[in-house]
């Protein structure tokens, strides 16, 4: 379900502007569904320093990977039917122009989890789209286009040998 927006070109925008943007009143609440399952919800410490490592915590979020300005990959620590990945990209668009990009996967656990996954699909999209606004707004940027929809580039996929 990736999503973009388009806006004016910002050094190290993933990690800072997603470290002070709290999200809306549906990933709060999902934060506190987390916490009455027995998670750890939006509370959890963040990092002090503006750039976050591998390994950080980010409210239940696990860092991943970090590469500032251009990638940032979060693993939910949520209490869920299956693990969940969130990727933030940033493409430049030119001199003075960037998109920011999010995009989500799901590795559901069962059929509980792909109840799960096809029943909270709307809501993440619409999720998705108030954090993508939420990041610009508390980096003090203003949209230029966006948010929409976007197709992420094709990648290499395994599969398993035929006998």
């Amino acid at each position: 379900m990736p999503t973009a927006i388009a806006l004016p070109l910002t050094e190290g925008l993933t990690s800072d502007a997603v470290c002070r943007d709290n999200g809306d009143t549906l990933w709060q609440l999902r934060g506190l569904i987390d916490r009455i399952f027995g998670g750890r919800g939006l509370g959890a410490a963040r990092p002090c320093r503006s750039e976050l490592r591998a390994g950080d915590t980010l409210d239940f979020w696990r860092v991943l990977q970090a590469e500032p300005p251009h990638h940032l990959q979060l693993l939910s620590e949520m209490k869920a039917p299956g693990d969940a990945l969130l990727d933030f990209w940033i493409a430049p668009l030119g001199q003075s122009r960037c998109e920011l990009q999010i995009g989500s996967r799901f590795l559901p656990k069962g059929l509980g989890g792909i109840s799960y996954w096809y029943a909270f699909y709307a809501f993440h999209h619409i999720i998705f789209r108030g954090m993508l606004t939420g990041i610009v707004r508390a980096a003090g940027k203003h949209l230029i286009r966006g948010p929409e929809r976007w197709l992420p580039p094709e990648k290499d996929v395994c599969f398993l040998p035929k006998y």
